[in-house]
């Protein structure tokens, strides 16, 4: 998935990194509890954090209305941050069927926009139509630690092909 990340609000920047392969997250394999000697429950790493974050944003945007045009011409999307994610950890983007990874560079706030994404659909693999699953997981150390709530969009048709195909 061909995105362009842009620097976050906080003037930090990311790093994107490509993930259609099956290897999601680039980080290290987690070391099995015995080798740390620390019980699973008491590791800070593979712990839950679903529950704290949130969906992905669209400022300006009506999501059960992105035109076609929209669509094309390109989205902003925001991931919020976390204060449970921390530096190193990787967020792995999916807009419906397309995925793209970034790993945090900096510390997180619960206030911070940790990714701003612009999604262009000149650029992706899988273009969607109608309802799209939009959200996030947040990988550390290899394990995946959390997963947002979705943001569900409508991506509406060009209605001159619609008209094509209805003839």
């Amino acid at each position: 998935m061909n995105v362009h990340d842009q620097d976050s609000p906080s003037g930090h920047s990311v790093e994107q990194h490509d993930i259609s392969r099956d290897d999601t997250s680039g980080n290290p394999p987690i070391l099995p509890a015995k080798d740390h000697g620390v019980p699973e429950p008491h590791r800070p790493w593979v712990q839950d954090i679903s529950n704290t974050l949130q969906a992905p944003r669209l400022p300006n945007l009506n999501p059960q209305n992105i035109s076609h045009a929209q669509a094309w011409a390109g989205i902003c999307i925001h991931i919020p941050g976390s204060p449970r994610m921390a530096e190193g950890d990787t967020i792995v983007f999916h807009w419906g069927l397309n995925r793209s990874s970034t790993r945090i560079m900096h510390a997180v706030g619960m206030t911070a926009t940790v990714r701003v994404l612009c999604i262009a659909y000149s650029f992706v693999s899988h273009i969607q139509y109608g309802l799209v699953d939009v959200y996030f997981e947040v990988f550390r150390r290899g394990k995946k630690i959390g997963t947002s709530p979705a943001t569900r969009v409508i991506v509406q048709r060009d209605p001159a092909h619609q008209r094509d195909t209805e003839s």
